[in-house]
């Protein structure tokens, strides 16, 4: 798996951070004081490995389901931002629009710390990649020390916005209509890494963190011919 600290992703992560209007809540001083002993284990050669596997667990006797393309990412372990992710999956539930924020308000909250990482020079320490068609992930030549394993599997569910009749589709041509939406589930774990050994992470159906749904919203293709009104009784023309 790669390391990223390219100029290209910092550019692109502080661009979405500045319109957002976010900041970790993580100061800068926490995280370099998190990261100096990861930074001085990573100098004096003190690695391990992270391997992990996420899947469906099958019933009692059964294969289990190997879970593909799911999003991992290796991050210094931060009680601060540990305490901000809960907060959010504490008030997920107390409305639909709290559950449908909680994904977005996630990515967010983990851009802004990775953020704060690359400002204090810390960005070797962020490791990301995803599961194969197995399931299975791997992070070499990780410093030894206390880690934070956070991963996302998204599901879509496409979805049929209705039809509208030709007044309707005039009345309403700006609002945004519902497309489909995206189950996002979470995985969330604290990994503890030692120097020439490797850690186990296994992520499956049951010992998810959280789970989000993320709509797709937007306005319709105008250009898309609207519904005909019909006459009542009659048949379509």
């Amino acid at each position: 798996m790669t390391n990223r600290c390219s100029g290209a992703r910092s550019a692109v992560s502080g661009v979405v951070l500045l319109l957002l209007g976010v900041t970790s809540i993580a100061s800068a001083g926490d995280v370099a004081a998190l990261a100096a002993p990861l930074l001085a284990a990573r100098e004096r050669g003190a690695l391990g490995s992270v391997d992990g596997r996420a899947y469906a667990e099958g019933r009692p006797g059964g294969e289990a389901t190997p879970y593909a393309s799911v999003s991992v990412i290796l991050l210094p372990r931060s009680t601060a931002f540990e305490a901000e992710l809960e907060a959010i999956k504490r008030h997920s539930r107390d409305s639909p629009d709290a559950y449908i924020e909680a994904e977005p308000k996630v990515s967010t909250a983990r851009l802004a710390f990775e953020r704060t990482l690359i400002d204090t020079g810390a960005g070797r320490l962020i490791f990301s990649g995803s599961s194969d068609s197995a399931g299975a992930f791997r992070f070499q030549r990780v410093p030894e020390g206390a880690w934070m394993l956070l991963a996302w599997r998204e599901t879509p569910h496409a979805k049929r916005p209705p039809g509208l009749k030709r007044d309707e589709a005039e009345r309403y041509k700006t609002r945004p209509q519902v497309f489909g939406r995206t189950t996002v589930t979470f995985w969330s774990r604290p990994v503890t890494v030692r120097a020439g050994e490797e850690a186990t992470v296994r992520l499956h159906d049951r010992n998810e963190w959280m789970t989000s749904v993320r709509e797709d919203r937007r306005v319709p293709d105008q250009g898309q011919p609207a519904t005909p009104r019909t006459q009542q009784g009659g048949a379509p023309r």
